[in-house]
């Protein structure tokens, strides 16, 4: 297991003073450990209608934690995922999106020198 960032003993003490530590309870993103919110599910099943079990996982610090949590924790929580997906796709789509300007640039200049004939594209 990776080692917390060195001001995890701050950041908690100035919590419990300010009185603002995350309820890990409910915000199931955030690490009990080094309280990042780089937790992400690792399986998950109903323990009942109104229950889930989940096996989370830290991303920062790689530590594992069980938690049963009420349907509307979980629905939160998968809310959450999904906001976070979100953003990570849009930033993959504009990176991809670069990506093929790049190359579509690459190719006109070498159609424009002349450096790329029909026959480079023969089977």
């Amino acid at each position: 297991m990776a080692a917390p960032d060195s001001n995890w003993l701050a950041r908690a003490l100035s919590w419990r003073l300010a009185g603002t530590r995350p309820n890990l309870d409910t915000d199931l993103e955030r690490c009990a450990f080094c309280t990042k919110d780089f937790v992400n599910p690792v399986d998950w099943e109903p323990v009942t209608p109104e229950a889930w079990w989940m096996l989370l996982r830290c991303g920062e610090c790689h530590t594992f934690r069980e938690v049963t949590v009420t349907n509307a924790v979980a629905e939160r929580y998968d809310l959450e995922l999904d906001r976070r997906a979100d953003i990570l796709q849009r930033a993959l789509n504009k990176l991809d999106s670069e990506r093929m300007r790049a190359q579509a640039e690459a190719m006109i200049g070498a159609l424009r020198r002349g450096l790329i004939e029909p026959a480079d594209f023969a089977l």
